[in-house]
């Protein structure tokens, strides 16, 4: 979807929003069809995220170098000299992007606001009334099937706007679901629980090898959770090298085990999660895993859950394998 970001007077006293992309009628990121908003800034900075664009509070220039003409139609307009031409190509200096879009406009294989262009800002900025007033009619047309995902980055960063919509979708009986890294304070979690019908939470009890693990936190916030009541599906990474640790899946399943969860969703590795890198011109902060790395990943998670006789919930079927044995 293609985010405008005109002002009405309503909007005048709705709460401005980041985000960097909205997917409709999705079926990977929740229940039944949804509605998802990617929302712009995380503070997680995990090593294997296919969006590092995301994580900063404006998403860089990206650029496919595969879909530019050398046409230097680009640098003619850009008051900042961010694009050069020469012999080495098309050369980006992104430190002195202001995001004017005049380049983009100027493309003749790029079109504002499409993420599928030579050049691209992710990032749009609005308020959270423009930007229902664009979402809701897929929000109603699947409103007894679906309903919304707020994503990211990490969607509870920007608490206000997030329960802002929040909100809106309760009043329109719209099902409710939030992705989250597990890792922020516990008051943005008591904040706007009484708004969330679904968690999908996140299991990073590690962001990265050099990094602190996060067992405390993840326990502290799913328990809480637990404790009121909460729908969760805790979600699962499927990362090499990581997430097929013995250590790292005995503690997660000490903390599931801990709070009575008995039933979780493996996200399957995203064999593609070193484009946004290329596009953003971001230094990748791990090596893409092999074939056999990713297989031995994927059959390692597996087969712990459901040897420990846990559901895995399948994304997209809306179907369990059961780790139960036959009665």
């Amino acid at each position: 979807m293609k985010i405008r970001t005109e002002q009405t007077e309503h909007s005048l006293h709705s709460h401005r929003i980041r985000v960097f992309d909205v997917a409709e009628l999705s079926k990977h990121d929740g229940p039944g069809v949804r509605t998802v908003v990617y929302f712009q800034g995380c503070s997680a900075q995990c090593e294997w995220c296919h969006s590092p664009h995301s994580q900063t509070y404006k998403a860089p220039l990206m650029f496919i170098s595969s879909l530019c003409l050398n046409c230097g139609r680009c640098a003619k307009v850009c008051q900042q000299k961010v694009h050069e031409f020469g012999e080495a190509g098309h050369i980006l200096h992104r430190e002195r992007c202001t995001s004017c879009g005049a380049c983009i406009e100027e493309c003749p294989t790029s079109t504002s606001g499409i993420k599928g262009s030579a050049l691209h800002l992710p990032t749009t900025e609005t308020t959270v009334s423009s930007l229902w007033a664009q979402i809701f009619p897929y929000l109603r047309l699947t409103r007894k099937e679906g309903g919304i995902t707020l994503s990211g980055g990490e969607a509870l960063l920007q608490l206000e706007a997030a329960e802002e919509l929040l909100q809106l979708c309760k009043q329109e009986g719209i099902h409710t679901a939030i992705e989250t890294s597990g890792l922020l304070p516990l008051g943005i979690y008591k904040k706007v629980a009484p708004l969330v019908d679904l968690w999908l939470f996140g299991m990073r009890v590690i962001t990265g090898n050099k990094h602190k693990r996060h067992d405390e936190e993840i326990c502290m916030a799913l328990n809480y959770l637990v404790n009121k009541g909460a729908n969760i599906l805790p979600q699962i990474p499927m990362i090499p090298g990581y997430f097929d640790r013995d250590d790292i899946l005995q503690s997660i399943t000490s903390i599931l085990i801990k709070n009575k969860i008995k039933t979780v969703s493996i996200l399957p590795w995203n064999r593609d999660f070193d484009l946004n890198y290329r596009y953003a011109d971001i230094s990748l902060k791990m090596d893409a895993p092999s074939t056999h790395e990713i297989e031995y990943c994927e059959s390692k998670i597996i087969s712990f859950f459901t040897h420990l006789n846990f559901n895995i919930y399948e994304r997209e079927s809306m179907e369990f394998k059961s780790g139960k044995p036959d009665e």
